[in-house]
């Protein structure tokens, strides 16, 4: 490069001084910064070469003029063949490579969610342990649903709600059982008592306490009798069972689920209705009384 040549890059002319170069070359940085190489006219070897030669800067890289003159002599094929000049790509990919590696990872993102809804397998049965019960594994308890009930693809969750959950918590659990319930689809509920005791009078439980014996001979108890609020210029609802008492069941024992009192329920519009009932009878037969 001739110093004609450097005083075109830098936009100056012959008598410009040290100091007008160096702000004009910090100038020209930036701008390689968020302008495309290809756009400018030069490349940022280049400037940086304009910028040595006009301060009377010598430097010289023996072993990177030779792989560049081997460049020149031999270019890359592939690269030839697309019309892309080596140096201009490696500023290119020099300065952008930040924001190429988060494309990359938006891509990538991108490609899992729609992998992840496309090979989505829909539960076939769902089910929620919520209220003051403990829970081992909650993972682990899912998979086992498998193994005690004809189902594939069972779906199991854990809402902790009692006074020794943490109260900065509590609301986002307490929010999380109420979309549950609104817009869940779950088939199976297993609750303390003093949220059956909570959420039975609304309605969103089957009755079961005349289908004892289809769930396994569960024993009628009258703890367990509630009555559910009557729409406005209804009669009053007689008290129904709206679940059975499971506590002691060497099933749910051996999965780590423990808790002073255990009633299952059957959502009114749960979709898997015979799954539901299968598993609240293999939990009442496991029961030791």
């Amino acid at each position: 490069m001739d110093r004609k040549r450097a005083l075109e890059i830098f936009g100056l002319r012959e008598d410009a001084t040290n100091e007008t170069i160096v702000k004009r070359y910090n100038v020209l940085v930036k701008k390689f910064r968020y302008t495309d190489a290809s756009d400018i006219g030069f490349t940022r070897e280049e400037l940086d070469e304009a910028y040595k030669l006009l301060m009377g800067i010598e430097y010289r890289d023996p072993e990177e003029e030779r792989r560049k003159k081997a460049r020149q002599q031999k270019p890359n094929p592939v690269l030839k063949a697309l019309g892309i000049d080596y140096d201009r790509l490696s500023n290119f990919l020099y300065y952008y490579k930040w924001t190429i590696l988060i494309c990359i990872l938006a891509v990538v993102f991108v490609i899992w969610i729609v992998s992840s809804f496309v090979n989505r397998v829909d539960p076939d049965f769902k089910l929620i342990i919520a209220g003051e019960i403990y829970v081992r594994d909650i993972d682990a308890f899912e998979g086992n649903l498998k193994v005690l009930i004809n189902t594939n693809e069972p779906q199991a969750q854990h809402i902790p709600i009692s006074d020794r959950v943490d109260p900065a918590v509590l609301p986002a659990y307490e929010e999380k059982l109420t979309v549950e319930i609104m817009a869940g689809e779950n088939d199976v509920f297993i609750l303390d008592m003093a949220l059956y005791n909570r959420l039975a009078p609304f309605g969103i439980f089957v009755p079961l306490d005349d289908r004892l014996e289809e769930l396994g001979g569960a024993p009628y108890d009258e703890s367990l009798l509630i009555s559910a609020q009557a729409e406005d210029g209804e009669e009053p609802r007689p008290p129904r069972m709206y679940g059975v008492d499971v506590t002691g069941s060497s099933i749910l024992e051996e999965q780590g689920v423990t808790g002073d009192r255990m009633i299952a329920a059957i959502m009114v519009n749960a979709e898997h209705a015979e799954n539901a009932v299968e598993y609240i009878k293999t939990l009442v037969e496991s029961v030791r009384r």
